[in-house]
């Protein structure tokens, strides 16, 4: 049951993230936010793989 309501709820909620209106392309300020989130991105990826390693080398001793 708890994966089903929050298949619903991810689904249900994914509409209304793509319905937002989008950006100016051409704003002084959309080239440091896009680099910005991708490097945030790179970071949560970064961190994900550091962790994952971790755990195993810890189950290792």
């Amino acid at each position: 049951m708890k994966k089903w309501s929050l298949g619903l709820t991810t689904s249900s909620l994914s509409g209304i993230t793509m319905a937002h209106p989008g950006h100016d392309h051409g704003h002084w300020a959309a080239d440091p936010i896009h680099l910005l989130t991708a490097l945030a991105i790179a970071a949560v990826i970064a961190t994900g793989i550091y962790v994952w390693r971790k755990q195993k080398v810890e189950k290792q001793d």
